[in-house]
Protein backbone atom coordinates (compact mmCIF):
# COMPACT_ATOMS: atom_id res chain seq x y z
CA UNK A 1 0.00 0.00 0.00
CA UNK A 2 1.46 3.40 -1.04
CA UNK A 3 1.55 5.72 1.96
CA UNK A 4 3.85 8.49 0.73
CA UNK A 5 6.35 9.89 -1.68
CA UNK A 6 9.81 11.47 -1.58
CA UNK A 7 10.93 13.89 -4.34
CA UNK A 8 14.43 15.15 -5.20
CA UNK A 9 14.30 18.88 -5.89
CA UNK A 10 16.44 20.72 -8.44
CA UNK A 11 18.95 21.63 -5.69
CA UNK A 12 19.33 17.93 -4.75
CA UNK A 13 17.37 17.99 -1.48
CA UNK A 14 14.98 15.07 -0.94
CA UNK A 15 11.72 15.67 0.95
CA UNK A 16 8.18 14.33 0.94
CA UNK A 17 5.30 13.07 3.03
CA UNK A 18 4.05 9.89 4.74
CA UNK A 19 0.34 9.57 5.59
CA UNK A 20 -2.24 7.01 6.68
CA UNK A 21 -5.53 7.30 8.54
CA UNK A 22 -3.72 7.43 11.90
CA UNK A 23 -0.84 9.80 10.98
CA UNK A 24 0.14 12.44 8.46
CA UNK A 25 3.76 13.63 8.35
CA UNK A 26 4.66 16.47 5.96
CA UNK A 27 8.15 17.76 5.18
CA UNK A 28 9.75 14.37 5.77
CA UNK A 29 13.46 14.31 4.93
CA UNK A 30 16.58 12.15 5.24
CA UNK A 31 19.39 12.83 7.70
CA UNK A 32 22.62 10.93 7.01
CA UNK A 33 23.73 8.70 9.90
CA UNK A 34 27.44 8.78 10.70
CA UNK A 35 28.41 5.59 12.49
CA UNK A 36 31.13 2.95 12.28
CA UNK A 37 28.70 0.24 13.39
CA UNK A 38 28.15 -2.24 10.52
CA UNK A 39 24.39 -2.51 11.19
CA UNK A 40 23.74 1.22 11.61
CA UNK A 41 21.06 2.69 9.34
CA UNK A 42 22.10 4.75 6.34
CA UNK A 43 19.60 7.53 7.16
CA UNK A 44 17.28 8.71 9.89
CA UNK A 45 13.87 9.65 8.55
CA UNK A 46 13.07 13.07 9.99
CA UNK A 47 10.29 15.66 10.11
CA UNK A 48 9.79 18.98 11.88
CA UNK A 49 7.76 19.49 15.05
CA UNK A 50 5.12 22.25 15.08
CA UNK A 51 7.82 24.52 16.55
CA UNK A 52 10.34 23.62 13.84
CA UNK A 53 12.52 21.16 15.75
CA UNK A 54 13.91 18.10 13.98
CA UNK A 55 12.07 14.95 15.09
CA UNK A 56 13.25 11.45 14.21
CA UNK A 57 10.47 9.29 12.73
CA UNK A 58 12.49 6.17 12.03
CA UNK A 59 15.47 4.62 10.26
CA UNK A 60 16.28 3.62 6.69
CA UNK A 61 18.76 1.03 5.37
CA UNK A 62 19.81 0.30 1.80
CA UNK A 63 18.58 -3.09 0.60
CA UNK A 64 18.70 -5.17 -2.57
CA UNK A 65 16.08 -7.56 -3.91
CA UNK A 66 17.13 -11.20 -3.64
CA UNK A 67 15.47 -12.03 -6.94
CA UNK A 68 16.42 -9.08 -9.17
CA UNK A 69 19.23 -7.31 -7.31
CA UNK A 70 17.28 -4.03 -7.59
CA UNK A 71 18.34 -1.57 -4.89
CA UNK A 72 15.67 -0.06 -2.65
CA UNK A 73 15.47 1.37 0.85
CA UNK A 74 13.82 -0.39 3.76
CA UNK A 75 13.15 0.64 7.31
CA UNK A 76 10.42 1.77 9.64
CA UNK A 77 8.68 4.74 11.13
CA UNK A 78 7.55 4.84 14.74
CA UNK A 79 4.12 6.41 15.19
CA UNK A 80 2.29 6.95 18.44
CA UNK A 81 -0.93 5.33 17.20
CA UNK A 82 0.34 2.58 14.87
CA UNK A 83 3.61 1.73 16.58
CA UNK A 84 6.42 0.54 14.32
CA UNK A 85 5.35 0.69 10.67
CA UNK A 86 7.69 -1.20 8.31
CA UNK A 87 8.21 0.73 5.07
CA UNK A 88 9.99 0.33 1.75
CA UNK A 89 11.05 3.10 -0.65
CA UNK A 90 11.16 2.22 -4.34
CA UNK A 91 12.26 4.53 -7.15
CA UNK A 92 9.31 5.57 -9.27
CA UNK A 93 9.23 4.08 -12.75
CA UNK A 94 7.67 7.30 -14.10
CA UNK A 95 10.00 9.87 -12.45
CA UNK A 96 13.69 9.26 -11.72
CA UNK A 97 13.57 11.96 -9.00
CA UNK A 98 10.74 10.32 -7.03
CA UNK A 99 10.47 7.40 -4.60
CA UNK A 100 7.21 5.73 -3.60
CA UNK A 101 6.89 4.91 0.09
CA UNK A 102 5.10 1.62 0.61
CA UNK A 103 3.87 0.13 3.87
CA UNK A 104 5.29 -3.37 4.02
CA UNK A 105 2.46 -5.78 4.64
CA UNK A 106 2.70 -9.32 5.94
CA UNK A 107 3.72 -11.72 3.23
CA UNK A 108 1.45 -14.59 2.31
CA UNK A 109 2.96 -18.01 2.45
CA UNK A 110 3.59 -19.25 -1.06
CA UNK A 111 2.22 -22.73 -0.36
CA UNK A 112 -1.23 -21.46 0.70
CA UNK A 113 -4.00 -22.44 -1.71
CA UNK A 114 -6.43 -19.89 -0.38
CA UNK A 115 -8.28 -18.69 2.64
CA UNK A 116 -11.05 -20.80 4.15
CA UNK A 117 -14.17 -18.70 4.69
CA UNK A 118 -16.76 -19.71 7.27
CA UNK A 119 -19.39 -22.15 6.04
CA UNK A 120 -22.88 -20.59 5.63
CA UNK A 121 -24.31 -23.25 7.94
CA UNK A 122 -22.27 -21.82 10.85
CA UNK A 123 -23.42 -18.22 10.27
CA UNK A 124 -26.42 -16.67 12.00
CA UNK A 125 -27.88 -13.16 11.81
CA UNK A 126 -29.59 -10.72 9.46
CA UNK A 127 -28.38 -9.46 6.06
CA UNK A 128 -26.06 -6.82 7.54
CA UNK A 129 -24.62 -8.54 10.64
CA UNK A 130 -23.38 -12.08 10.90
CA UNK A 131 -21.89 -14.03 13.73
CA UNK A 132 -20.07 -17.29 13.28
CA UNK A 133 -21.12 -19.96 15.76
CA UNK A 134 -18.22 -22.06 16.95
CA UNK A 135 -18.63 -25.82 17.21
Amino acid sequence: MNIGEMIRSENGAIAGYIAEAGFDFENVYFEKVTSDHPRAPLFNLMTKSPRGRGVRLGSIWERASRETGEVYFGGYIDTAQSGYVPIRLFRSRQDANAWNIVRKTAQRRRDMDGIDLPDDSTMTGDDDHYTQTLN
